[in-house]
């Protein structure tokens, strides 16, 4: 019974490895969530430099084919027809065409997770924790004296 014991040791580290690996490891859920998220940000910032680049295409399309258009872009720019005098009238707000936020530049980020060596170093300490618990019981119970219900001690 004391050897089978002594077996729990080496599966005691192996749940612990299997445990760690499978939660703040390399492929496990800690990682997992975190590449998720990441993800997700990528996407929704790949999504707001398509609708900002479809904006440009209209935009494009717009000053290519309307001669209104793009006198009208010209104006917003400051340019103006030969002989036109303008006139700048001050504090109305924004102009009426804001331009269009053209998305951020993202990295994406290595995702957080324990490594491998340092997962197989706490598994085995904490195999070697056990294995010396039993131990350390063992010795324990061997110095105890030996006395029974009927012994009288």
């Amino acid at each position: 019974m004391r050897l089978l014991r002594y077996m729990l040791a080496p599966w005691a580290a192996l749940l612990a490895y299997s445990f760690l690996s499978f939660f703040v490891g390399h492929s496990g859920i800690y990682a997992r969530r975190h590449l998720e998220a990441e993800r997700a940000r990528l996407q929704e910032n790949l999504s707001a430099l398509e609708a900002a680049g479809a904006g440009l295409l209209r935009s494009k399309e717009s000053l290519l084919g309307d001669d209104d258009a793009l006198s009208v872009y010209a104006r917003q720019l400051g340019f103006g027809r030969p002989g036109e005098g303008f006139v700048r009238v001050v504090g109305l707000g924004v102009a009426a065409s804001v331009p269009v936020p053209s998305g951020h530049a993202l990295y994406a980020a290595a995702p957080h997770y324990v490594p491998g060596s340092r997962i197989k170093l706490i598994s085995l300490g904490f195999g070697a924790a056990v294995l010396l618990f039993f131990l350390v019981n063992d010795l324990h119970w061997l110095r105890e004296p030996r006395g029974g219900w009927g012994s009288g001690e």
